[in-house]
């Protein structure tokens, strides 16, 4: 059975499950779980903004339906003219997850090193504040 999509809170459980999984020094699975994490983060707040979805909250455009790696700057163009001056701001500069891939989950835990993870924590840490900042504002 497919549940139907909740970003918002997939965003949050896959945040805090990797903050648990940092905390303990599982560098390779936290490392993932931010990266689901700002994935969710992402298409629930063009969700907000009126990304077209199915019956079941699935993106329908195929530029939606990407891992954070690729779907970064397709949410920062979806963004433009809708939050930019505001909001977009929030987000760190250039594409944090660019080396950052869903595919990871089968590497060896031995590739992964806090220093690694941090900078994908970073990002999806600002995602979460951009969050927050659009529920304050009633935008989210």
């Amino acid at each position: 059975m497919a549940y139907p999509a909740d970003f918002s809170d997939a965003h949050s459980r896959h945040w805090e499950d990797a903050e648990l999984l940092y905390d303990d020094e599982r560098w390779a699975n936290a490392d993932q779980l931010y990266g689901f994490s700002a994935e969710c983060g992402l298409k629930a707040v063009m969700l907000s903004q009126g990304m077209p979805v199915d019956a079941t909250g699935t993106p329908t455009e195929k530029a939606h339906k990407q891992h954070v790696h690729k779907l970064w700057e397709t949410c920062k163009a979806f963004l433009r003219g809708r939050l930019a001056p505001q909001y977009l701001p929030l987000l760190p500069a250039g594409v944090p997850f660019d080396d950052w891939t869903h595919l990871d989950r089968y590497a060896h835990r031995g590739h992964f090193e806090e220093a690694n993870v941090n900078p994908h924590r970073q990002a999806a840490r600002a995602i979460r504040g951009m969050m927050q900042t659009l529920r304050q504002d009633g935008r989210l």
